[in-house]
């Protein structure tokens, strides 16, 4: 199957930060959904108190929730944003390395609590980003 491209260009851009306890990917959805940012890359510099992130198994399509409940600091962030029922879905894989240099990471998941967080938020526009499910993969894809 080919690959698919689209052109987008760029639109709005946001800087900020969370505060310390908030849930980092919860904040960012919430944010999207506030100014309507309907597609955008994301990156993040900070550390967690607690990194939640997952491992997506490609023989039995499901992910393996993973967790940590150590300080970690964000060594690695690459996300964006896209559709998914209707709201901004933040689709991002995290690396995250312990006081030791020990690093863990994958994809993104609800529950990785802030320590300090600063975002950047890069809107793409003229391009309609909708995750839909893909048979192949089990995954929700553009």
């Amino acid at each position: 199957m080919p690959a698919r491209f689209w052109e987008a260009h760029a639109g709005r851009a946001f800087v900020g930060r969370l505060d310390t306890g908030d849930d980092l990917v919860a904040e960012i959805e919430a944010f999207c959904a506030e100014r309507d940012v309907r597609a955008a890359w994301v990156s993040v510099v900070g550390a967690v108190r607690r990194a939640a992130f997952a491992y997506y198994e490609q023989d039995e399509r499901r992910y393996l929730e993973r967790g940590s409940d150590t300080h970690h600091e964000i060594t690695g962030f690459v996300g964006n944003v896209s559709l998914r029922d209707g709201r901004p879905f933040l689709h991002a894989h995290a690396t995250f390395c312990d006081r030791e240099g020990r690093a863990v990471g994958g994809h993104l998941l609800r529950g990785c609590e802030v320590w300090a967080a600063e975002i950047t938020i890069r809107e793409m526009t003229e391009v309609e980003l909708v995750r839909t499910p893909d048979e192949l993969t089990g995954l929700a894809l553009w």
